[in-house]
This record gives C-alpha cells, structure tokens and sequence, in this order.
C-alpha cells in the first residue's frame, strides 16, 4: 500500500444503486475502516484480486474493516445493471456490499485511472493509503494493521478458509453458479486462476480490438470507423498482432462480424507468442446468444486444447456467447505458441478483447 497524505474521503458520487438496494454514505460507517474497491467485471487484473479481497474481507472484518465494492464500467455493456448483477452472481460476490457506479463519478472522484484500484479510509474518514493494481493479502497487511489499531504480537487474526470448490466446470456453460474463492495462500491457484490462468513474465499482451484503444493491428489497408469494411487475408501473421479477414463493422469499442458477403468466413486471427489460457471479451449486438467457431493452427480444438468455455461437438470446437463477459476459450497445460482464429457463424457476434493467461 502507499502512504498518501490525508484528506477527507469524499462521498459517493452518481451511484446508480447498491445491489442490496440500501441507500449509503461514508460518513455513516465513521468508526470503521473502509477498504474501496474498485473494479469491473471485465478486467482481469479485477478478477484475480477477488480472493484476496475476500480474504481480508474475512480475516479483518471482526476488528472493524467494512469492504465496498465500487463497480465502475470499463465497456458500455458493463454498465447495464443486469450484467453487472449477474457477473456478482457468478464469481460469488453477492454478499459484498457492491455501489453500481455505471457513469464512472465515483471512480474519477478517488483520481482514478485504471482497475483494479484500493483505498483504505480510517474511521475518521480520511484517505490514508492506495493501492493501484493487483495485489496479494499480505500487500495490505501492514496498513490494515495500522488503521485497525491491531498490534503485531495479536495472534487472533489468521486466515479463514473457505470452501475449496476445485470442480468449476458448470461454468462452461455460462449459468449462474458462483465460483468460491479458494484462500489458501495468495500464491496458490484459486478458482478464478484455474479458469483464466495466472500472469507470468513474457506472455502475450492484453489486445483490444476498438478503433480507439487498437495497438497491434496487422491488415496494412485503409479502414472507416463505424462502419463495416472489407478486410483481406493475409500471407502472414506476426506475433500479438490482431488481422481481420472478411467484412466486419469496426466499432469504439470492438468489431462485429457480417456474414452478408461473398466471404462467408470472416475471422480474427491473432499468432500469440506464450500462453496456456487464451481468454476473450465477447458479446453479441442484439442480445441473442452468438456463437463463433475456435481454431488453432488451421485445425479444431482436441479435447486437451478446449477451454472453460468452449465445447467440441462432431469434431468442431466452438463457444457460445449468451451474455457479454470474458471467455476462457483455449487451455493448455504448458505456455505455448498458437496461431489462433475465430470464425463467427453468427451475424449477431460482436468481440472486443484477447487477454491472456
């Protein structure tokens, strides 16, 4: 955590509502220390940090920690409350007191940039330590112990277990099962890891596919924003660079497919350098369930190659897209080396971003 110098915390700003429809403030838990949250559903980094909330949620809340969740939207799908709800429902956070901050003004207010992000607030009020990024429970430690009043000699506080549910393979279908967080040690997998992989040195890059957030993009040809283009295959692709073949609408924040061409197979192609989880944000235009077909290497997915959220019937390895949030569609054992491509068999899919594990 970081030191920062103290000032008042400021309330909460343009919260569309609390998912447990009370009305809250700051000055009302005055006496306790706060641990803000922030995140969305769609990042990563977010996700792999629930456990450790959790954790500290359940070692410290006896001494005074209050945990809110402040869910501010990175994509304007996350900012519908029925997906934000749901994405609750499913990484099993329904307990945690979330603020649905849909227009992003609470974020901005605490000088926000960027997710995850933690504040602690003491029980005067005042912002007292930050935290940007991912972080582990013994990275909060210190400063809780501080703002808690808890000396190091108190051996009272040790880690409460929670139920280890290993076994997530419900979720491949997308239903409404929450996954546990599994404490352990911040070191070791949790359910959330097992499904989306850990971050490691060298590993493919975070890549978004919008006109306004696009890095890596290999088709060397001339392209119109909200609007659909034609894009040519082509003779080769390089490292974490993101190609389009066929005819495909380039939107802010993604690109969605059209099969309304003579090319009936438009495709993202994408040549990851190293990973064993390829992940992906996805979704759909109109809100019916979209599906896309999966390939590595010019071929299906074997059985060992298939991820969380991907299937192979008859041979063909696919993902079926019915809400918009991140897909584990491809997992191997060791960090490998894949051209991936994606075909789209409906005209409804919409994809926004690759995120590796």
């Amino acid at each position: 955590m970081n030191i920062i110098p103290a000032t008042p915390a400021p309330e909460y700003k343009d919260i569309l509502k609390w998912n447990d429809n009370k009305v809250r403030s700051i000055k009302d838990l005055k006496g306790k220390v706060i641990l803000l949250d922030f995140w969305t559903y769609t990042c990563i980094f977010c996700l792999r940090t629930i456990p450790t909330i959790e954790l500290l949620k359940k070692k410290y809340e006896n001494y005074g920690l209050e945990v809110i969740g402040i869910h501010s939207a990175e994509y304007d799908f996350a900012k519908k409350e029925e997906n934000i709800v749901r994405a609750l429902k499913m990484y099993g956070l329904e307990n945690t007191i979330t603020g649905l901050d849909v227009n992003n003004k609470t974020w901005e207010l605490y000088g926000n940039s960027y997710w995850p992000k933690h504040i602690l607030i003491d029980k005067d009020g005042f912002v007292r330590y930050e935290h940007p990024g991912y972080g582990l429970a013994e990275d909060f430690d210190d400063a809780l112990s501080d703002l808690l009043d808890i000396s190091g000699s108190d051996t009272s506080v040790k880690e409460t277990e929670f139920k280890d549910q290993s076994d997530i393979g419900d979720l491949t279908s997308q239903n409404d099962d929450a996954i546990i967080p599994n404490s352990q040690s911040s070191n070791e997998l949790t359910n959330i890891t097992k499904m989306y992989g850990i971050h490691f040195p060298g590993m493919a890059p975070e890549i978004c596919v919008g006109y306004t957030r696009l890095r890596r993009f290999g088709n060397n040809q001339k392209v119109r924003v909200e609007e659909h283009n034609i894009f040519n295959e082509v003779p080769q692709a390089l490292d974490n660079v993101v190609y389009l073949k066929g005819k495909w609408f380039w939107g802010k924040e993604g690109v969605g497919a059209s099969l309304d061409h003579k090319d009936k197979n438009p495709s993202i192609i994408f040549k990851y350098n190293s990973a064993s989880n390829v992940n992906i944000i996805t979704g759909s235009t109109d809100g019916k369930p979209a599906n896309a077909e999966i390939m590595l290497d010019g071929k299906y997915l074997s059985e060992n190659q298939l991820g969380y959220h991907s299937k192979l019937v008859d041979g063909v390895s696919s993902a079926d897209i019915t809400w918009p949030f991140l897909m584990n569609i491809v997992k191997t054992k060791n960090h490998e080396i894949h051209k991936l491509e994606i075909l789209p068999r409906t005209d409804n899919f919409f994809f926004y971003t690759f995120v590796f594990g």
